[in-house]
C-alpha cells in the first residue's frame, strides 16, 4: 500500500507544481497549456524552441516541466538536480521534492532520505508537509514505524492531511493496534469520501470478527465508489462472507438436536480456504485486459476486470467466477480453453 501512497503523492507534486508555474515567456505558456491538455509531444517542442528567449527564472521553470515530459529516469533526474540548483527557492524545493519522488517510485528509500535531509524549503506550508510525507514513507518502507507514524502524525492540513492519516492507521493496524485503526478509519471515512479507508476498515472490521459491520462497509465501498480500485476487491470480499454465512447456518444445530456438520470433506475445505476463482492472465495495460474479459464473458459468469497495484505499478488481471470447490473451478477452466483457447489457472481465495 506505501507504492500506492507514493502514486497519488507523485500525482499531487505534478498537480501543484504546474499550478504554481509563474510562466514569463510566450513559450512558457504555450507549453503549460499544452502540458494542461496532455500534448506532451507539442509541449516539449515549444520549451525546447523559446529557452533562447527566456530569462533566467523562465528557464528554470522550463527545466523543470521538461523533467517532467522526460521519459528517461536517467535524463529526468539530471534535469530535476539542475531545476533543484536554482536561485529561486520555490523552484529549488520543488525540483528536489520531485526527485525525492522518483527515488522513492525506484524503490531508493536512502537516497531519497539524503535528498530530504538537505534544504527544502520554499516558505510553503505544502512543501514542507510534502517533504515530511515523503519522510515518512521512507522510514515506514525501511521499518521504522514509529518514526513514520510520528512524521505522518505532524501532516495535519492540506492534501497530504489524509494520506498521512491513512497511513497512520494503516500502521496500527499492522501492529495489531486494531481498535485505534478502526477508530482513525472510521475518522477518515466521516471526514471525506476515500474509497481505501473504507476497504481497510472493512477489513478490520472483518479480522475482529465482526462480519456483519464488514459487510455493510464493502457494501457501501461498492456502491459508492464502483469505478475504483478497491470495489473489485469489495466484491470478492462481499461474495465470500456472503458464502460463509450461508455455510454457517447450513451447519447451525436443528432443534437443538446434535451439532451438524459439512455433508463432505470438501466442503469443510472450501469453507476453510473461501473457496476458487479462475485466472486468465495479469495485464499492465487495461485494454487488453478487457478484451480477453470480452471473450469469456461469452463463455463464463462472474468475469471481472480486477485493479491492483503491486511493485508501483497497476495490473488489471482477468478473472471469472466464485467457486466452492476447485473441480468445479476446473471443469469451467477446461470449457474456457477448449471454446477460446485462452490459458487460466484456478487460484485458491484467500
Amino acid at each position: 500500500m506505501n507504492r500506492y501512497f507514493a502514486a497519488i503523492t507523485i500525482g499531487l507534486a505534478v498537480l501543484a507544481a504546474i499550478a504554481q508555474m509563474a510562466a514569463a515567456s510566450g513559450g512558457l505558456k504555450r507549453a503549460e497549456e499544452l502540458f494542461r491538455h496532455v500534448d506532451y509531444v507539442r509541449a516539449r517542442r515549444e520549451l525546447v524552441a523559446d529557452t533562447a528567449a527566456m530569462d533566467a527564472k523562465s528557464l528554470d521553470e522550463a527545466v523543470l516541466m521538461r523533467a517532467r515530459l522526460e521519459t528517461d529516469f536517467a535524463s529526468a533526474e539530471a534535469l530535476y538536480a539542475r531545476a533543484s540548483r536554482s536561485k529561486d527557492e520555490r523552484i529549488a524545493a520543488r525540483g528536489r521534492l520531485d526527485l525525492v519522488a522518483m527515488r522513492y517510485a525506484a524503490g531508493d528509500y536512502r537516497g531519497a532520505l539524503d535528498l530530504l535531509t538537505e534544504k527544502v524549503s520554499s516558505g510553503s506550508r505544502e512543501v514542507g508537509d510534502e517533504a515530511l510525507f515523503f519522510a515518512a514513507l521512507c522510514h515506514r518502507q525501511l521499518g521504522d514505524n514509529a518514526r513514520a507514524a510520528a512524521e505522518f502524525g505532524l501532516v495535519t492540513h492540506g492534501p497530504y492531511a489524509a494520506w498521512s492519516a491513512l497511513a497512520r492507521a494503516g500502521i496500527d493496524a499492522q501492529g495489531g493496534r486494531l481498535t485505534e485503526a478502526i477508530a482513525e478509519y472510521e475518522a477518515l471515512e466521516k471526514s471525506g469520501p476515500n474509497p481505501v479507508a473504507l476497504f481497510k476498515l472493512a477489513e478490520c472490521y472483518e479480522t475482529v470478527g465482526d462480519r456483519g459491520r464488514a459487510l455493510e462497509r464493502y457494501r457501501s465501498l461498492v456502491e459508492r465508489f464502483p469505478r475504483s480500485l478497491e470495489a473489485a476487491r469489495g466484491n470478492e470480499k462481499i461474495q465470500l462472507l456472503t458464502q460463509e454465512r450461508a455455510k454457517a447456518k447450513d451447519v447451525r444445530p436443528a432443534g437443538g438436536g446434535e451439532s451438524g456438520g459439512p455433508r463432505t470433506g470438501e466442503t469443510q475445505g472450501a469453507t476453510a480456504g473461501r473457496g476458487f476463482t479462475i485466472q486468465f492472465g495479469s495485464f499492465s495495460t487495461r485494454a487488453n485486459a478487457l478484451a480477453v474479459s470480452g471473450k469469456l464473458e461469452k463463455i463464463l459468469r462472474g468475469v471481472r476486470v480486477e485493479s491492483i497495484e503491486m511493485d508501483g505499478r497497476v495490473w488489471h488481471r482477468v478473472r471469472a467466477g466464485f467457486y466452492e470447490t476447485r473441480e468445479a473451478a476446473q471443469t469451467d477452466l477446461s470449457r474456457a480453453q477448449e471454446q477460446s483457447g485462452l490459458g487460466g489457472a484456478v487460484i485458491p481465495l484467500k
